[in-house]
């Protein structure tokens, strides 16, 4: 089982590294908003959560032939519906928590909500995407698609957030 395992957690490593190489290229703008570092795990880990949710559900489809991998569109398409309710409800949530906090003239304030619904939107389509995809290459979904979700929705969460940010910022200033 190791054999099986190992190869795709060292991928998932290497996603991280990746990750932490991404925010080092935005050292500027989380110098001049350091408070945004606060949501880094917040992002990641609700896109984790989601795209963990929606490869789930297709593995599981995949598994007992509910789920065709022929009709992949289809079922993203299925999947964003749901996601868009649940973005557009959890992206409220943190911009009312935000004003709050931050008030609302902050960046924080616009950037952390703007960004978790990119990243929930993304994250539905693609956990739906990968295990379907694997599916079609005769790789097993069950073991390789958390990895995958890992580092993409890791490395396409924080590039979301920062290029949300820079563009909001230079609106802002």
């Amino acid at each position: 089982q190791t054999r099986a395992r190992l190869p795709w957690l060292l991928i998932g490593m290497f996603g991280g590294i990746g990750s932490s190489i991404l925010l080092n290229c935005f050292t500027d703008t989380l110098g001049s908003n350091p408070e945004m570092a606060l949501f880094i795990p917040l992002l990641a880990g609700m896109g984790g959560n989601v795209g963990v949710q929606s490869s789930a559900i297709a593995v599981q489809g995949l598994a007992n032939n509910s789920l065709d991998s022929k009709h992949i569109f289809r079922h993203i398409l299925k999947e964003s519906s749901v996601a868009l309710v649940n973005a557009t409800i959890l992206s409220a949530f943190i911009y009312i928590y935000n004003i709050f906090v931050y008030g609302a003239g902050n960046i924080i304030t616009t950037a952390v909500p703007l960004s978790l619904f990119v990243v929930i939107m993304f994250a539905s389509a693609f956990g739906t995407l990968i295990p379907m995809v694997l599916e079609r290459m005769d790789i097993n979904p069950a073991v390789a698609t958390g990895p995958f979700i890992q580092i993409v929705n890791d490395l396409s969460g924080m590039t979301f957030y920062m290029v949300i940010s820079m563009l909001l910022s230079s609106l802002f200033i």
